[in-house]
């Protein structure tokens, strides 16, 4: 054997490889701008329920609706980002409720695109079928997790029974929101839907890797303050979330 010549990959360093060079041909974003992107979904939520809202109350004419459709003008309806907000915070019970489901869809959408991303598309040998569900929830913690918000989650709790709780201790996307220790009763509703996308994310993975059933995944988050930050004493106080994340197993 020739000592110069390298010695023949595994089927694993091969993968890997793989996966390493599919991870430095994904296109780069801009981190700021992908973030504020990312929370724009919440008033574009809004935005489209009320205008579905609106549609269902009013009945125009064929010809309007076609003269509406035909004229090209981007701002013709616009509301700011923070007016939907403030629309939100306004709205009954039951229209928040259809933001919120929408936001979950979105991020189910996502969870199952991104399981196709990172798994088949790019590595088809790879196999969940034999892999216990905690192996699952460990590729939703670091691979889905890093892809989504540019970091792995902290911590990882499972009773070992269908139960996991997922702890995030710099929840990114309410990072920017200004909220109080005692939080009212308005900021709390205006969280939830930042929590919703994520729930929705990990809903689409574990959708996409055969929990399909109706109720096979329920997904709940809550708010948190930050233990490690209010050890460090840090002038800028980061919000952690936990989410539960309950999976119906086979006995």
């Amino acid at each position: 054997m020739n000592s110069n010549q390298k010695p023949e990959m595994t089927e694993h360093q091969k993968q890997q490889l793989q996966f390493q060079l599919f991870q430095e041909s994904l296109p780069k974003v801009n981190e700021i701008v992908y973030r504020m992107l990312l929370n724009e979904t919440i008033p574009m939520a809004v935005s489209v329920q009320n205008r579905l809202s609106d549609n269902s109350d009013t009945q125009g004419t064929l010809g309007q609706e076609l003269e509406e459709k035909l004229v090209l003008d981007p701002l013709k309806g616009h509301v700011p980002s923070h007016k939907l907000l403030q629309q939100y915070l306004a709205s009954e019970s039951d229209q928040q409720a259809k933001i919120d489901n929408r936001l979950n869809q979105i991020g189910f959408s996502l969870g199952q695109k991104l399981s196709q991303l990172l798994i088949f598309s790019n590595n088809p040998s790879l196999s969940f079928r034999d892999m216990d569900l905690l192996a699952v929830m460990k590729f939703v913690c670091r691979d889905v997790w890093r892809q989504v918000f540019g970091k792995q989650i902290d911590n990882l709790k499972t009773n070992h029974r269908g139960t996991f709780y997922l702890l995030d201790n710099n929840y990114k996307p309410v990072e920017s929101l200004a909220l109080d220790d005692d939080k009212s009763l308005e900021e709390k509703a205006l969280i939830d839907p930042y929590l919703q996308f994520p729930c929705g994310v990990i809903r689409g993975v574990l959708d996409s890797l055969g929990f399909k059933e109706e109720g096979a995944v329920i997904c709940t988050a809550t708010l948190v303050d930050n233990a490690e930050s209010s050890k460090s004493k840090s002038p800028i106080s980061s919000r952690a979330v936990i989410f539960n994340v309950q999976v119906a197993v086979e006995n």
